[in-house]
């Protein structure tokens, strides 16, 4: 019974997350809470600081420690989490580019102007891939994950990547952050260690930082379809790579094996969640009406 509170517990944190999210959006189109820099960062720290906090309580009632899978990356996997980062990154963003255009959004709409994209070069890289890189992967990879592995491991991959989208709120950056949770979850759970996803996410928002400036500034050339081509050709050759690495590590028992999940057990999870089922409702909320 405790161990179904804390999955429980934890299947509404992120449904919790996205309804402050959507408090604080409201409050900020009012002008009733400040745009700074401060204040976006304590926001963006309390807002997942919480949830990790609450789960960990929960663990401690349980009697159990608290896991935020913290410790150290081996040494021995960094080119796996190099080339995996790489590829996650071009990956996410043509999924995101195909999904524009299948929904028949402008793909330069999609790419969203980066907050504090005019301020200090230490603002952005804190405020827009730092930052969010850290809180996120600890509270999505790190306790959220941990915390629904009672259900199995396929279930809480799944669930923590979707409620990683869906806490993005955006229908055309949907896509996207869904492969890029399923693989930052995927190298958590092999590596035992949440920091390779913190690192693969903050490659990700760099080159995030990156497209969203290309995309301001030669939008007008129609470049798009050639940078396409040239992304594809540099997700082929990550890929290669990231999995001959990976490969490498699998034959010399390194790395964790994924074990197959039955998949009754694995749909069971994702639809007996109410917190997902909130979150979803919030989600579609926030694309309607925001």
């Amino acid at each position: 019974m405790k161990q179904d509170r804390l999955v429980v517990t934890a299947g509404f944190m992120p449904a919790a997350v996205m309804a402050l999210l959507l408090l604080l959006e409201n409050q900020r189109g009012q002008g009733a809470f400040p745009n700074s820099l401060w204040a976006t960062v304590a926001v963006e720290i309390g807002l997942y600081l919480i949830p990790i906090l609450v789960l960990c309580l929960v663990r401690d009632q349980n009697g159990e420690r608290a896991s935020l899978r913290l410790k150290p990356n081996k040494r021995k996997t960094v080119w796996f989490v190099f080339w995996m980062s790489l590829t996650c990154s071009v990956l996410s963003a043509l999924v995101n580019a195909g999904f524009s255009l299948f929904i028949k959004q402008d793909v330069y709409e999609a790419m969203e102007p980066a907050a504090f994209g005019s301020g200090a070069a230490w603002q952005v890289l804190l405020v827009v891939v730092i930052l969010p890189a850290i809180m996120e992967e600890l509270f999505f990879r790190g306790v959220l994950f941990s915390a629904l592995e009672r259900s199995g491991t396929w279930p809480a991959l799944l669930l923590s990547s979707l409620a990683f989208a869906m806490v993005h709120g955006n229908l055309s950056n949907f896509v996207g952050p869904l492969v890029a949770g399923l693989i930052y979850g995927y190298m958590t759970y092999v590596l035992d260690s949440v920091w390779p996803a913190v690192f693969a996410h903050i490659v990700h928002n760099l080159s995030y930082l990156f497209l969203s400036e290309a995309a301001r500034t030669y939008s007008v050339l129609g470049i798009w379809r050639y940078v396409a081509l040239i992304s594809v050709f540099f997700l082929c050759l990550f890929l290669a790579l990231a999995m001959r690495s990976l490969e490498n590590l699998i034959e010399k028992g390194r790395i964790r094996r994924l074990q197959s999940q039955d998949a009754g057990t694995t749909l069971t999870g994702l639809f007996v969640s109410p917190g997902m089922w909130l979150l979803l409702i919030l989600f579609i909320i926030r694309v309607l009406y925001f």
